[in-house]
């Protein structure tokens, strides 16, 4: 188990299942499992059998493992894509809680107006000017490194936009890639690559 930016797919979709009193996943009809028939700390999907590493309760936000009381959490407090989810003693941090939102309920990942967490217009085309004398702009070069370069009319390379569901800045040409930290965050190169909606 992990964690990914919501997308709609089945495979982050799950109920609770009466029968068993376990939580299963829509996609495959399987339950939450304590690997190792709970002797570990990590977390995946199993052929359901509603042994006690098989079964949860929800309470004040938090998901308790029915025996052990360890508590479903985002190991290392990582909030990336693909992060890790185990279980582990119950410190009460943030990354060991979680908000139940029923598909009734939910909203879709929003499409236009201002994300207020990150400042811009949701899908809305814009350019990165420099504040440099000649206010030349950011432009996505191969799909690949941003180049500073004199703003062309209508050059898509040079448009970006804000993308709702993966909080990324994209380009506008190139519009599966997103501006991104180079070595996972160890560099101070900026370039434009395949979006992955981790931290850098």
């Amino acid at each position: 188990m992990v964690i990914k930016i919501r997308n709609g797919r089945r495979t982050q979709v799950w109920y609770f299942h009466q029968q068993s009193l376990t939580i299963r996943t829509r996609y495959n009809n399987q339950s939450w499992d304590i690997k190792s028939a709970g002797r570990t700390n990590n977390m995946q999907i199993w052929s359901t059998n509603s042994g006690w590493f098989q079964v949860f309760r929800y309470e004040n936000n938090q998901f308790i493992n029915w025996q052990s009381d360890k508590v479903l959490e985002v190991q290392g407090s990582k909030d990336e894509e693909g992060a890790a989810v185990g279980v582990f003693a119950n410190k009460k941090g943030r990354n060991q809680q979680w908000q139940v939102v029923y598909l009734d309920k939910a909203k879709g990942p929003q499409t236009k107006g201002i994300n207020k967490d990150f400042g811009f217009h949701v899908n809305r085309p814009f350019y990165l000017i420099s504040k440099l004398p000649f206010n030349r702009v950011a432009e996505c070069h191969g799909a690949n490194n941003v180049w500073l370069k004199r703003w062309r009319n209508n050059a898509k390379a040079q448009q970006w936009y804000f993308d709702g569901v993966s909080k990324t800045i994209k380009n506008n040409n190139w519009r599966s890639h997103s501006l991104d930290i180079q070595s996972n965050g160890g560099s101070t190169n900026i370039r434009c690559t395949t979006t992955n909606s981790r931290w850098w």
